[in-house]
């Protein structure tokens, strides 16, 4: 009897180290965890539309409309640990003059060809740096873990609109949703209107476009927004 209680109890050890192993925090955060699977059901969805840049050591997921979200494989590799890559001629056809935004915070691409000879737009990126740290990664969604979990501040979930947002400093963010079929866009980007306002973007002439101003409000989630521009996507489509 001793010696069946004993086991019994190894048993129960056994049992309690491995539920304890399941529930380990893959990023170090609730909400990062429930974003990282988020995403990674949305890569699993939609495989065809993932891609990796060898040269920049980037993974990107391509939208309907030509439209990319970019992660680093290797933080240590260049400043743009993520990036939002955005169609720049609709933006150009509504005054703005890519000559004028800041270099440090804006890149500009025109149109050409990529390694594997795809025809590429004009480009209007906005990169974001989570850091400088040397980590090594094993695919595209282990990438966005370590990404992350370098920063569990850059996750905040909207419990009304049920979809998680990458907060990707000053204003600017992609959104993405809890889960597909739940939310009318699968994917949202958000990019602080002024420096592009200023360098003679017209709100009044975004019709069609795609893109909507949203004006300064605040939200209680991460307090005040400034003007910002919104553009929504249905992966589906």
């Amino acid at each position: 009897m001793k010696i069946k209680k004993i086991m019994l109890t190894a048993l129960a050890v056994v049992l309690v180290v491995t539920v304890s192993g399941c529930q380990k925090s893959k990023t170090g955060d609730v909400n990062s965890d429930n974003a990282l699977e988020s995403f990674s059901a949305i890569l699993k969805e939609y495989p065809s539309q993932k891609g990796y840049h060898e040269a920049l050591y980037h993974w990107g997921f391509k939208l309907p409309s030509g439209e990319k979200f970019e992660w680093s494989s290797d933080m240590s590799a260049n400043k743009a640990d993520f990036a939002l890559v955005m169609l720049a001629d609709p933006l150009v056809e509504a005054g703005l003059d890519v000559e004028k935004l800041d270099k440090n915070e804006w890149l500009y691409e025109p149109a050409g060809k990529d390694d594997m000879g795809e025809n590429l737009p004009n480009r209007l990126i906005k990169p974001y740096n989570v850091s400088d740290n040397k980590v090594n990664t094993d695919g595209s969604e282990d990438s966005f873990k370590k990404l992350l979990k370098e920063d569990n501040s850059l996750i905040k979930y909207n419990e009304d609109q049920k979809h998680y947002r990458l907060l990707l400093g000053d204003g600017n963010e992609v959104q993405w949703t809890q889960e597909l079929g739940v939310n009318d866009a699968d994917m949202i980007f958000v990019i602080k209107a002024q420096p592009l306002i200023e360098a003679g973007l017209d709100v009044e002439k975004l019709e069609g476009s795609g893109w909507t101003f949203r004006e300064a409000s605040n939200d209680n989630t991460v307090g005040e927004n400034p003007d910002q521009l919104v553009k929504e996507f249905d992966i589906k489509e």
